[in-house]
């Protein structure tokens, strides 16, 4: 899961998904910096109908690398979920490896990738396509 997670090197979130971490109060894992420029972005009445986004990587937004793991390091996540890979040691040393080797990391997701294309597609009844990601249908 920890390779897996740098993943988040690139793409966005909404609001939505983190504003948990800044309403009502701060979350002590989230760098205050972030945060303070969190809450300008997404005000604590935040509605769907205005869900702004925020890039997953502070580093490189646009790139696939390790800038992933420099942030977690950093604590400047914003998904409490990859937040918690620091909580456990092993994936916490794991991280902060991945952290200063970038080309191990990308040698381990692409294999990552590659495995996680034999998963079997489930379909029919066996599966479910999500009209909206954070819930079930």
């Amino acid at each position: 899961m920890v390779i897996l997670s740098g993943a988040h090197s690139v793409g966005i979130a909404h609001c939505s998904s983190f504003t948990n971490r800044l309403y009502p109060e701060l979350d002590p894992t989230l760098d205050p910096a972030l945060a303070a420029q969190l809450r300008k972005l997404c005000p604590s009445s935040n509605t769907t109908a205005s869900n702004p986004t925020a890039p997953l990587d502070q580093i490189t937004p646009n790139k696939l690398d390790n800038g992933y793991y420099q942030d977690l390091a950093l604590k400047r996540v914003l998904l409490t979920s990859d937040q918690s890979l620091m909580t456990s040691s092993f994936t916490a040393n794991l991280s902060k490896y991945f952290q200063g080797n970038g080309g191990a990391w990308a040698y381990q997701f692409a294999g990552s990738m590659v495995r996680m294309g034999y998963i079997d597609v489930l379909t029919g009844s066996d599966g479910e396509i999500r009209k909206v990601c954070s819930s079930v249908n």
